[in-house]
């Protein structure tokens, strides 16, 4: 069972990157047809190592300290300056929120894959 909700999530990565990287070869081949200088194949190398770049970037995540950690930050301050004892101050705050990584893990992969397919097409079609 569990082996095939993997098959199942495998092959649906898949199938979004191979429809992904194919909308991109037509829209392409629409819009660089006429150009002999850079043809439809060309940008999809480009678009391809792009796709790879962003699907690595998103894997990466986000994260840090932002308006929120600040915000912490200055509650905490305040609750430390009325309870005294037992709080959190600002500097663990900002500790905890240094960095929480939190990468978008699917589209990271689609995208990834979708590189990977449009650079395959290139080196196919030369």
């Amino acid at each position: 069972m569990k082996l095939k909700i993997i098959l199942l999530n495998v092959a649906m990565l898949l199938g979004v990157s191979a429809l992904i990287a194919l909308a991109t070869y037509f829209v392409n081949l629409r819009f660089f047809s006429g150009y002999k200088e850079f043809s439809p194949t060309d940008a999809m190398f480009f678009e391809g190592m792009l796709s790879i770049l962003i699907g690595f970037l998103l894997l990466i995540g986000r994260g840090g300290i932002n308006i929120w950690s600040q915000k912490a930050a200055i509650l905490a301050a305040l609750a430390g300056a009325v309870f005294k004892e037992g709080s959190m101050g600002p500097s663990e705050i900002m500790r905890r929120d240094r960095w929480k990584p939190e990468g978008f893990t699917r589209v990271a992969l689609i995208m990834i894959l979708a590189g990977v397919f449009m650079i395959l097409a290139y080196f196919l079609t030369l």
